[in-house]
Formats: structure tokens, C-alpha cells, sequence
């Protein structure tokens, strides 16, 4: 009787060791908490920030350009736009900054769309004509400040620039592979 359950053990041993060593993992299941914050855009970890009052933060934390009277942050008395056949430049309108936590460098590119008389610029302004769309590498813990070019030529009083700016990033300096 000892020799038979001896080798229904034996049996059994076998059968559990090519059963675990034949076998493929099918399944797991866990439940984690997500915690993300939904911030405005200037206090995102790519955020888009302000640098003049022709840029603010909307109540629904979206950076809008608005060079007119429906911008909160004009005043009484002082230009409600561009005048028609000039050119306006503007510097550090907004920031784009990196405050991811990984400490990479990013490549931002920003897209203007829409009606023709507006053009942006990273940086200083040296005299250059502008671009509709800009890469910019923006370094760990970096504010690159984005102006705009508004020539009014071909407008008249009464005429509106209403387009977008699209802003797109990934991982990594711009022009690298």
C-alpha cells in the first residue's frame, strides 16, 4: 500500500511540475488609484503661460490671444486692435515652458491657422519675418517666450483676425531623429 501511494505521489508530482512548466500565463487583475490633476494652461507640466495682457487664462483655463475690447485685461481709453496696412510686433506674448518632472528637453511645435497677417517668433526679436509654424526645443525648467507679427496690409477698420494656435510636443530636441 506504501509503494502505491508512493507512486500515485510520484504521479501526481509529474503531473503538477509539466503542467506548470508547459503552461502559459493567462490572466491578472488589480485595481490602482489614478490621480490626475486638471489644471489651466499655465500650470501644466508643458504649460502655456500669459506674459502680456494680450494673453490671458480663460475661467475654463485656456490661454486665448485677444487684442481687442473683449479681452479682460483691457482698459478704458488705451487700443482696441491694429490699425489697417501696419505691422505690430510683439514680443513674449506667452511662455511655453517644460516642467515635466523627467527632465527632458522637449520639442514644441506651434502652429498658427487661419486668415493671413499673423506670424510668430521664439525668442528675441531680431528683425525676422515670422513663421504660421515654429519648432522650439524648450529645456527642462526653460520659458521660451513666443511673440506675434500682426500686419494689418489688405485690412480695413472693422475687418477680424480670428484664427488658432495649435501647440503640439513631444519627447526631445527639435531636427533630432
Amino acid at each position: 500500500m506504501r509503494k502505491i501511494m508512493g507512486l500515485f505521489a510520484l504521479i501526481i508530482g509529474l503531473l503538477v511540475a509539466v503542467t506548470a512548466s508547459s503552461a502559459h500565463f493567462a490572466y491578472f487583475t488589480a485595481d490602482r488609484g489614478v490621480h490626475i490633476e486638471v489644471v489651466p494652461d499655465d500650470n501644466e507640466l508643458i504649460d502655456l503661460r500669459p506674459m502680456q495682457p494680450y494673453a490671458y487664462i480663460t475661467d475654463n483655463g485656456m490661454l486665448v490671444i485677444d487684442l481687442s475690447q473683449n479681452n479682460p485685461n483691457y482698459q478704458d481709453g488705451f487700443g482696441e486692435g491694429i490699425s489697417p496696412n501696419s505691422t505690430y510686433v510683439f514680443r513674449e506674448v506667452l511662455g511655453v515652458s517644460n516642467d515635466l518632472w523627467e527632465g527632458t528637453p522637449i520639442c514644441m511645435h506651434i502652429t498658427y491657422s487661419g486668415p493671413t497677417g499673423v506670424k510668430l517668433f521664439a525668442g528675441d526679436y531680431t528683425g525676422q519675418p515670422g513663421e504660421t509654424t515654429l519648432d522650439v526645443t524648450v529645456m527642462p525648467g526653460e520659458v521660451v517666450p513666443i511673440g506675434l507679427i500682426l500686419n494689418g496690409t489688405d485690412y480695413v477698420a472693422g475687418d477680424s483676425i480670428n484664427g488658432q494656435v495649435q501647440f503640439y510636443a513631444v519627447s526631445g530636441y527639435c531636427g533630432s531623429p
